[in-house]
């Protein structure tokens, strides 16, 4: 199963974590970090975390921003390290997706998650009434 660590600024994974257990339930192999002090104590905090998920077939951290604080020293990790792979701009949707397709292989688990990120994000239209032609009838 891949392990799966959701980190961000200030309470961002705490929250997203707390909306995706109320749907789906308390998610085993998956451990929070937030980023609320310097970079060498998230540094550790990821390490610890990706120690206690990993099973073996890898770990994805899922991080708020791509290009932020968590982003990068998780990069940095997944840098040195071949089976963890990080994802920037976590949504709940994607999220959510992953934690029923951890038992695939991690490049298709990235590439799939991805990809349902990028489908779950939808601008709301007000659709317009149609006119009714009283010639139409009722």
């Amino acid at each position: 199963m891949i392990g799966i660590v959701v980190t961000g600024h200030g309470s961002f994974p705490n929250g997203i974590y707390e909306s995706v257990r109320l749907i789906a339930g308390d998610v085993e192999k998956l451990e929070v970090v937030p980023f609320e002090e310097d970079q060498d104590k998230l540094e550790e905090a990821l390490l610890k975390a990706i120690e206690v998920v990993d099973e073996g077939e890898g770990v994805v951290c899922f991080a708020d921003l791509a290009g932020g604080t968590p982003f990068n020293v998780s990069s940095r990790i997944a840098s040195t390290r071949d089976q963890v792979h990080v994802i920037g701009g976590t949504n709940s949707p994607m999220l959510l997706s992953g934690l029923f397709q951890r038992q695939q292989p991690i490049d298709s688990f990235v590439t799939s998650i991805i990809s349902e990120g990028k489908e779950s994000i939808k601008a709301f239209e007000v659709k317009k009434k149609r006119a009714v032609n009283e010639s139409d009838g009722i």
